[in-house]
């Protein structure tokens, strides 16, 4: 049997059970929560967690794990959790160059598929309404100047019973008035039936989405950028579900938007460590961070972190 989602016909699959990454870092569920009390010592748990939050992470560094006959199940377990270079990073604290990519051209290949390509909307299927959540999510471009910040719309399906997430659409645009950019927005939203639509609400671009919820009936979900270093909720965060292969990305290269997919991937391989900062090399990190937006937002939706509220700024997940 088939469901037909968007221009491809997919073969329905068996529910697989997915490893997901988690907000909070230094407590129970800094490994796989059902593992946790199995893997670690009860005296490291205690320990941890009754530290006060800031410090917890200073404590976990300081706890004796050199001689301790639990440490390679553990670190095993959390190689698993955040992938091998978040891993590399933040627990082995391995030299990296000085100019090293957080995702290489090999993380990517396996998720780009060249049978599929963009779409121009987008409805769910007839009874997968409840199956699938579609969010769009926005990166705004302050400057109407021509060369400046692109605005960039990413919109992506995430099916509840596969755990699979897709890419469908990805445009960006230049020169756009504050009221265009809001009319754009708005026509999307319509355009490709999105629950939610993420917008980054950070110091003055915060009146963007005010203005859509005062003036217009879209889905506002408002979402900082404050933490998009951060190794375990900003753009980083995106290695988890790059190294699981959770998503799917349109890769025609006859079909519609392959030049943005081109220069998605080319931008996504410009970001990493540069002097030991996180930050775009390139000369633009726009579809990166509307994408990040994205992943966010279904993530939310999807309930791991809780239920978003709409016209929220959850960003800092609590």
């Amino acid at each position: 049997m088939t469901s037909q989602l968007g221009r491809r016909v997919i073969p329905k699959e068996r529910p697989k059970r997915v490893r997901h990454g988690v907000a909070e870092v230094n407590t129970r569920s800094a490994l796989w929560s059902t593992r946790w009390p199995a893997i670690a010592l009860q005296v490291c748990i205690d320990t941890v967690e009754a530290a006060p939050t800031e410090d917890r992470a200073q404590v976990k560094r300081a706890l004796p794990c050199k001689d301790c006959p639990q440490n390679t199940r553990c670190l095993n377990a959390k190689r698993k959790e955040i992938g091998p270079l978040l891993y590399d990073r933040e627990i082995l604290t391995r030299a990296r160059s000085q100019e090293s990519t957080l995702f290489p051209t090999e993380l990517m290949d396996p998720m780009l598929d060249p049978r599929m390509e963009m779409l121009p909307h987008f409805l769910k299927p007839e009874g997968m309404e409840s199956r699938l959540i579609v969010v769009s999510a926005w990166d705004l471009a302050w400057s109407e100047k021509v060369g400046g910040d692109w605005l960039v719309c990413s919109t992506g399906v995430l099916d509840l019973a596969t755990h699979k997430r897709r890419l469908v659409h990805m445009q960006r645009w230049q020169g756009l008035s504050y009221t265009k950019q809001c009319a754009l927005i708005e026509s999307y939203w319509r355009r490709f039936h999105a629950d939610v639509v993420v917008i980054e609400s950070d110091a003055a671009q915060v009146i963007y989405a005010q203005t859509l919820r005062d003036t217009t009936e879209v889905p506002v979900l408002r979402h900082t950028a404050a933490d998009k270093t951060s190794l375990h909720v900003g753009v980083p965060s995106l290695l988890i579900g790059f190294d699981n292969e959770r998503w799917e990305f349109p890769y025609a290269a006859e079909g519609l938007g392959f030049d943005t997919m081109l220069t998605f991937l080319a931008e996504l391989e410009a970001f990493g460590w540069t002097n030991g900062r996180l930050e775009g090399v390139g000369e633009h990190d726009d579809t990166v961070m509307s994408f990040w937006h994205l992943d966010w937002g279904l993530t939310m939706m999807s309930g791991q972190y809780g239920n978003a509220s709409v016209g929220s700024q959850p960003g800092r997940h609590g």
